[in-house]
């Protein structure tokens, strides 16, 4: 079962941007990737061009750069990072819930 989805709220635990909180862009299960808004922030190099209405797209951007799952954490209802567990509800289903509060998350 998937720890962190796209659309969650994570809390980074290590690296240049510790501390920070964002919400979850994209996953990549194959590398264990995650793209988190607003954090490894790094500037991209693109070709200056002209779109057809004459304005120039190109430059010097800073997007986002994908981090590493280990390195993020997910964010419980009262703002705390918590570790993920699981269990089945009354239909069988998997239902991820917070180690730290025992609620669904």
């Amino acid at each position: 079962m998937a720890n962190i989805r796209k659309g969650d709220t994570v809390q980074v635990i290590a690296g240049k941007d510790k501390g920070t909180t964002g919400t979850v862009l994209s996953v990549d299960r194959i590398r264990a990737r995650v793209l988190v808004e607003g954090v490894n922030r790094v500037k991209r190099h693109t070709k200056e061009t002209t779109s057809d209405r004459g304005v120039k797209v190109g430059g010097i951007t800073t997007v986002e750069s994908a981090i590493h799952l280990s390195n993020v954490m997910l964010v419980d209802g009262d703002g705390k990072a918590t570790r993920i567990g699981a269990r089945k509800d009354d239909a069988g289903k998997n239902v991820r819930i917070s180690r730290r509060s025992g609620k669904d998350a």
